[in-house]
């Protein structure tokens, strides 16, 4: 028996631990036996405080399940010697482990060559840059449930790959935050229940209108000023309405009988341009509460907030009054938005859970909440990804309430996420520590060393570094 990465551990169980027995356990150490078939951990009971072992083994559909534990243990010495000898006494039950389900698999090319985005092409590649993302979701697949049968050939295709990542990070981030799931529905794309609390979910993204080919060009702060007057505002709000008006059976989604009376959030990213999501996010609370806040920095040192709120958006003659304001909204609880649901964002929970090759280095620069009086700036992170960073996928998911929703969100059920209020003409957020507004990876194949990590306000510094590294 020998110690297993805590990231690899969560990744591997995440589907497999069910979220109840997750809150009153408190796992402290993973372990894999010596040929790496086997994987358990040495959990805290929160409610007696007594030990347990929990021994986990592979079905034939690649899922992990419990095949044995022992319990109550008086301490983790105990815990840790019944978990050694559960590995080495286990006896592996073919017939009790045969699932009729065969496993999925994602990466069997079904999409001809013509029409497969060039990202799934890359995680195909097993000495390219996605070799840790592939690992991840190769291993999320095994758990996942294809309800309307075309999940594969879109995630293969120009036309949907953005669509179906987002989706398998909306689904991972539910499960981490200790939600079932109901599978009985086809829609919304997902119905999730925590102690007695349902709520329904529908999963949309703005559409591509960079095409595929061209290189990743980030506007410039005067470009991006200028597109946040109407152009990225109604960008958002134009799939958002139009999901508004979608339909199940002819019945608008919070008619369904499955969805009536609870909570309905949209939850939308960006994939317009390639790297699009690291600056659009202010056009989102500009489109759904009509709201511009801008921080002054006045010379004595004081901060004042400056606000204009009733902010109409043009498009060509018809004039767009923001989304939560609109009566139709009204059946929309919030809408969940994050900067993270990208490829990128496997990758890097790859790389910490040991995954990828070693030729490859990830370097993260993220911007976060700055929570200091008179801030104004974000705070700056960069850092080299590795095994001893631990990333959740809650990092960086934004929940907009609706203050006009008929059936409010309970923030209380996301628990790790950014949540987003208005009161009072303004904006008022709960945010986590460091909790991200925007992060850019950088994929470097052979470099020499290891990029320094840096913390820092100053633009000039965060430059400087730029600047040195070449990124």
């Amino acid at each position: 028996m020998k110690p297993l990465n805590s990231n690899r551990a969560n990744l591997l169980l995440l589907f497999t631990r069910d979220p109840f027995v997750k809150l009153v356990n408190k796992e402290l150490e993973y372990y894999s036996s010596d040929d790496d078939s086997l994987i358990g951990f040495v959990s805290l009971d929160r409610e007696d405080y007594t030990f347990h072992a929990m021994l986990f083994d592979r079905d034939s559909r690649n899922k992990y399940c419990l095949v044995s534990m022992k319990l109550d243990y008086c301490s983790i010495e105990e815990a840790r010697l019944g978990l050694e000898k559960l590995m080495d006494t286990y006896v592996r039950n073919e017939i009790a482990l045969r699932k009729d389900i065969p496993a999925n698999d994602f990466f069997i090319p079904v999409t001809k060559q013509e029409q497969r985005h060039p990202f799934f092409d890359k995680l195909l590649d097993k000495e390219g840059f996605f070799t840790a993302a592939k690992s991840v979701i190769e291993e999320l697949s095994f758990h996942f449930e294809d309800r309307d049968g075309n999940f594969v050939d879109q995630f293969q295709s120009k036309n949907g790959f953005d669509a179906r990542i987002w989706e398998l990070y909306l689904w991972c981030y539910f499960r981490e935050e200790n939600f079932h799931f109901s599978y009985d529905y086809d829609a919304p794309d997902f119905m999730i229940e925590k102690m007695g609390y349902e709520v329904a979910i529908e999963a949309v993204h703005v559409n591509r209108k960079q095409s595929i080919e061209e290189p990743a060009n980030i506007p410039t702060l005067e470009e991006i000023q200028r597109k946040m007057e109407d152009e990225i505002p109604l960008m958002f709000g134009s799939p958002l309405y139009s999901k508004l008006k979608h339909t199940y059976h002819n019945q608008p989604y919070w008619e369904l009988n499955h969805v009536k009376g609870k909570p309905l959030v949209y939850a939308i990213a960006d994939f317009h341009a390639d790297m699009s999501m690291t600056w659009s996010f202010p056009g989102i609370i500009s489109i759904l509460y009509g709201i511009d806040q801008k921080a002054i920095h006045h010379d004595d040192g004081t901060i004042s907030l400056e606000s204009e709120s009733g902010i109409v958006f043009q498009k060509g003659e018809l004039r767009i009054k923001p989304l939560f304001l609109d009566e139709q909204f009204k059946h929309v609880s919030a809408v969940l938005f994050s900067p993270c649901g990208t490829l990128s964002k496997f990758n890097r929970m790859g790389v910490q859970a040991g995954y990828g090759s070693m030729k490859n280095k990830l370097f993260q620069i993220k911007m976060c909440y700055n929570v200091l009086p008179n801030a104004i700036l974000p705070n700056f992170f960069g850092s080299i990804v590795n095994e001893s960073c631990h990333e959740t996928w809650a990092d960086g998911i934004q929940i907009f309430h609706n203050p006009f929703a008929e059936i409010p969100l309970n923030p209380a059920l996301f628990l790790h996420a950014g949540h987003h209020f208005y009161e009072n003409g303004l904006i008022r957020s709960v945010i986590p520590h460091n909790h991200i507004i925007s992060t850019t990876t950088y994929n470097i194949k052979n470099f020499p060393s290891d990029p320094p990590s840096f913390t820092f306000q100053s633009a000039d510094k965060f430059d400087e570094v730029i600047k040195k590294w070449r990124m």
